[in-house]
């Protein structure tokens, strides 16, 4: 009985405190517009986030309700690019809400750390690692990784077969990175899967998927994490819940690669690999990073280098193939720049090729890679943000998704138009500047920003100057009420792709299809749409080869590019 007593009072307490709070308004936050419920209590923004459009919601609310939008019980987003640097910049002095305890471990890398000089601490020990100069020198891994992509392509097309390019390009990040950071391959291109290597602390070694891994654990850690004060119940009572078991997976894969990694080191064996940075700084002096921190940093190094990257490149290429105007004004570039070598283009032929540059930037713009905006604390004293006075110990953050998309900022701002970079004038430009912060700004902007543009550049130049008209660009239904998008294996596609003709020194793109291909090139119209629709669901209910997909904040749900 007395177990039961307190959990009917624990039960009471979660829903008339939130009451009590809202109607005393001690904060003096109801002068601020909020959508449904979302200002009594969180499960509103929880709900979204199970939708996997938590992001769509706010910037929705922002449409609906202004630029002060209050979003949960204690939290003001604020879609007016004046907020960048009222709440990012530097000086401001607004601190990580407790959000991010949601995923921090014993020990916090620097992006979860929200101590100042903690992050400060750990920001200057490691800026090296990212610097221009070491990002550079591991070019070669950049072109074999993607040499590997496009003949994977490539084979999938000769057998005519359909290729989930949004899969590919992951197990092109996971390699990639996994080369960059451990000077290893985890051959997921190769084998065309993400299964790969976890171990235990006691050294038992097992198969897991890595992508599924990463994805649901970090997205049970954004939904915690939005009543952080519950952390020790709520972990408690998910324990055995499948994404908290994933994320034991997840640090399972990080622990067996930089353990090897570092035996290798003891074993006196040199690599020019980021891991090695880790180790020494840029004098040769060690480092001296306990066990804990160094599996920190390389688990927030791999996913931001595997996941949000995979959603840029596949937002990109989707975007491209989406717009063949664009596409053939990049591909016309492309041929101008680096002709028909058969050779993959290195970064110093592509990284100053302008209309490129602009393609990267709009697909950052309008389908970010992380849309979700970035919760801080306001310091002791209150501070006015964006015009608006909000009291010490309020959450603010500013909607990446909704600010990109401002249209005092950005002219027809839901069309992608690269041209806009190259062809605006100088006050337009300045203009678009004050809004468009896809790696933040401030003293905790993405450190990797430079290895993030470096790992898009080669991968989205070499595939699409060898690559003609994509087959079809599909957009699986939404089956019910299921969060995640669901991805067919294979559907009809035709593909198109160059083949380089050494005795005619040009390239020379030829057209090949599957058995049930539209044999005529053209897009699928509606009546193809209904019958994929059938095929989907009819697959998903036969328990066909599907799979789960990206999680909140990355914006490119749903779209599946076939070869």
């Amino acid at each position: 009985m007395l177990v039961l007593a307190i959990s009917v009072l624990f039960i009471l307490y979660l829903f008339i405190q939130p009451l009590v709070v809202y109607l005393i308004d001690p904060k003096g936050l109801r002068q601020f517009p909020s959508p449904s419920v979302a200002g009594l209590t969180s499960f509103w923004r929880i709900f979204h986030s199970l939708q996997y459009k938590h992001y769509q919601a706010i910037h929705d609310a922002h449409v609906k309700l202004g630029t002060h939008v209050r979003i949960a019980p204690n939290h003001i987003s604020i879609s007016d690019p004046a907020a960048m640097n009222d709440i990012y910049g530097h000086g401001a002095g607004l601190l990580k809400d407790s959000w991010y305890d949601g995923g921090a471990g014993e020990f916090r890398h620097m992006a979860d750390a929200r101590i100042k000089t903690e992050h400060q601490a750990k920001r200057k020990k490691l800026a090296h690692v990212f610097a221009q100069k070491n990002i550079e020198s591991l070019e070669p891994v950049i072109l074999d990784a993607t040499a590997t992509l496009v003949s994977q392509i490539d084979k999938h097309i000769a057998q005519s077969k359909a290729i989930n390019i949004r899969r590919y390009l992951n197990y092109y990040t996971i390699d990639l990175f996994a080369e960059l950071l451990y000077g290893r391959s985890l051959g997921c291109l190769e084998r065309g899967d993400d299964i790969v290597e976890a171990q235990t602390k006691d050294a038992k070694v097992y198969k897991a998927h890595m992508i599924r891994s990463l994805h649901d654990a970090t997205h049970m850690n954004t939904i915690l994490g939005y009543e952080a004060h519950l952390l020790p119940l709520t972990k408690t009572l998910f324990a055995r819940h499948p994404y908290m078991k994933a994320g034991a997976n997840w640090d399972n894969i990080i622990y067996h690669n930089t353990t090897k990694r570092l035996q290798d080191a003891e074993s006196g064996e040199e690599k020019k690999d980021l891991f090695s940075n880790l180790l020494r700084n840029n004098k040769g002096e060690s480092l001296d990073l306990p066990m804990g921190e160094i599996l920190a940093e390389c688990s927030v190094m791999m996913n931001a280098g595997t996941d949000t990257t995979t959603a840029a490149l596949t937002n990109t290429i989707f975007l491209l193939y989406k717009h063949p105007r664009v596409l053939a004004k990049l591909r016309q570039e492309l041929d101008s720049a680096i002709g028909s070598s058969a050779d993959v283009p290195n970064y110093a032929s592509v990284s100053s090729l302008p209309y490129l540059r602009a393609c990267i930037e709009e697909s950052l713009r309008i389908r970010p890679a992380s849309s979700y905006g970035l919760p801080r604390v306001v310091p002791d004293g209150g501070r006015v943000i964006a015009g608006q006075y909000i009291r010490e110990g309020v959450t603010v953050s500013v909607p990446t998704y909704t600010l990109l998309r401002n249209i005092d900022c950005f002219k027809d701002a839901e069309s992608f138009n690269p041209d806009r970079w190259i062809e605006s004038d100088k006050a337009t430009r300045d203009r678009m500047n004050t809004a468009h912060f896809p790696f933040s700004v401030g003293p905790r902007a993405c450190i990797g920003r430079n290895i993030a543009y470096f790992e898009q550049l080669i991968p989205i130049a070499e595939p699409l100057r060898k690559l003609g008209q994509v087959g079809r660009l599909h957009q699986p239904p939404r089956l019910g009420r299921l969060p995640q998008a669901l991805r067919l294996g294979q559907l009809p596609a035709a593909a198109r792709r160059a083949d380089y003709e050494p005795q005619h020194g040009k390239w020379r793109r030829r057209r090949l299809f599957n058995d049930v291909g539209n044999s005529d090139g053209r897009v699928p119209g509606l009546a193809d749409e209904q019958r994929d629709a059938g095929q989907c669901r009819r697959a998903a209910h036969q328990g066909a080869q599907c799979f789960a997909e990206k999680g909140e904040g990355h914006e490119n749900e749903g779209e599946n590019l076939e070869y």
